[in-house]
């Protein structure tokens, strides 16, 4: 188990990624909760028995398997969005694990917890469970509780956009505490996203960014996926390899060989494809598109930057019909649990009000997402059509129509008052130390220069506020120094 960074265009999301136990579908889902539940109820009956006989060596071995049953229950009820559930079995286990000495799978809880709330982005609650690993880190040196704790920091460091020095570090004491397990794969640790991540962060969290450390990680990590025996995860981390190599070599400004790296990217992406998620393939096709873009539009090759910006239209079009059928499939999830569970407790007046509720509720959401999906077309037609003007016009817009053209495009009364008492004189001076800026940059810096939080720029642009985060990291690394946009 390990951290899977996802912090730029080219990696959309920050998540903790378990290797080993990837999101299942619905049904896969349903039958291992089932699965699962039916071991537990075996043994539970198996500990009373083994107490009302005193027996104390049976006890203890039944309780051990049963807490281990509690964990790997309550990993899955997370993914299948039943946090408070998941929280109870983890903790239950977790303290069954400490009372029989066992601090290595009791670290294993606390970083199991730790992941569900770090997926619904709630760092305080990780925050504490981080303070609880450490407790036990200080206590137990095994490997295993070690890299559990300095994997946890790592993320957390880079949730909260703490001190980059911190962040790496942690990441480098995960690094040094992984190489000493010699059975890593039982506990589904895949080093090779570590030394991904640390590259990443080499990238990333630097201006500008540490090439040297950068291309060191990534052939660690090239080198660690050769070693995997899955044939699909093997691809799906030289996917994420290769994709940051093109980076490395777009810094390095060696266009051809970064242009050639990318396709071969895309190629695998065919291969993954074939055997694994589609969902995941049409997020990685899209970090594809937008560094063809970018290559592209600093080449000064206009017309392909324009023909990927098609394609990542189109892309992201498919992509959020993706994400509506996942809503509705995890409101489908939730509905499924809880009905089955007020069917075991016998409560039918309960049952037959839960039916009804949420019915009402898919009917919602299903015509709240139409609606959004309609809107969003709209938008996205109306862009691409004034993409193609601006692109056209090749860099040359006047920064007074630039403006105009962006307060045409903005619905919200304060945003369009905040970004019309911008300076232009003064916002024309700024971007003068800046080399290769886009339209699209000045767009945005425009908006930070209005003092508009990422929030509030993603909502203008209809992005993600993580692509806004992005979008300001790699606009920073074409200034020379610190400015007032930063």
């Amino acid at each position: 188990m390990q951290p899977k960074m996802v912090m730029s265009t080219k990696k959309v999301i920050l998540t903790l990624f378990l290797g080993l136990l990837a999101v299942s579908a619905n049904g896969q889902i349903h039958r291992e909760l089932d699965s699962l539940a039916a071991v537990m109820k075996e043994l539970e009956v198996e500990s009373r028995k083994s107490k009302v006989e005193s027996d104390k060596s049976k006890g203890e071995s039944v309780d051990f398997a049963l807490a281990d049953v509690w964990r790997r229950y309550a990993f899955t009820a997370g993914k299948a969005g039943l946090t408070e559930e998941a929280q109870t079995y983890a903790l239950q286990a977790q303290q069954v694990f400490l009372d029989h000495g066992e601090y290595g799978m009791a670290s294993l809880c606390l970083y199991e917890r730790c992941i569900a709330y770090h997926s619904i982005g709630d760092t305080a609650h990780m925050a504490q469970l981080l303070g609880e690993l450490e407790q036990l880190a200080a206590r137990d040196t095994s490997a295993l509780t070690q890299y559990n704790y300095y994997a946890i920091r790592f993320a957390y460091l880079a949730a909260v956009e703490a001190d980059v020095d911190a962040i790496t570090e942690a990441g480098r004491n995960s690094i040094a505490a992984v190489e000493r397990i010699p059975d890593f794969r039982k506990y589904a640790i895949m080093p090779v996203w570590l030394y991904y991540n640390q590259a990443l962060m080499y990238d990333l969290r630097y201006s500008p960014p540490l090439t040297d450390s950068i291309d060191k990680y990534l052939t660690l990590a090239q080198a660690s996926a050769m070693t995997e025996p899955a044939l699909l995860s093997r691809q799906e981390a030289m996917v994420s390899i290769g994709d940051e190599r093109a980076w490395l070599l777009y810094y390095n400004k060696e266009y051809a060989r970064a242009e050639a790296q990318m396709q071969e990217v895309l190629g695998l992406l065919d291969s993954v494809e074939a055997h694994g998620s589609h969902a995941t393939v049409i997020t990685e096709r899209g970090e594809a598109y937008t560094f063809f873009v970018e290559l592209y539009t600093a080449q000064g090759r206009y017309d392909r930057a324009l023909e990927y910006q098609q394609l990542l239209t189109e892309n992201n079009k498919e992509r959020y019909s993706l994400d509506r059928q996942r809503v509705l499939d995890e409101v489908q999830t939730r509905y499924e649990v809880e009905k089955k569970e007020l069917t075991i407790a016998h409560q039918r007046t309960a049952i037959l009000f839960l039916v009804i509720a949420a019915a009402l509720v898919l009917i919602a959401v299903l015509a709240a997402l139409i609606a959004l999906s309609n809107r969003k077309r709209r938008i996205e037609e109306e862009l691409y059509a004034k993409a193609l003007e601006v692109e056209t016009m090749r860099n040359v817009e006047p920064l007074e129509v630039l403006r105009n053209h962006l307060l045409s495009q903005i619905k919200q009364p304060l945003y369009r008052e905040a970004i019309g008492m911008v300076d232009m004189d003064r916002f024309r001076q700024s971007l003068l130390p800046a080399e290769g800026l886009s339209n699209m940059d000045k767009r945005y810096l425009l908006c930070f220069a209005a003092g508009l939080t990422p929030e509030q720029v993603a909502e203008i642009f209809h992005v993600e506020p993580a692509s806004v985060y992005t979008v300001r990291y790699r606009i920073k690394k074409k200034f020379p120094s610190k400015n007032a946009f930063f």
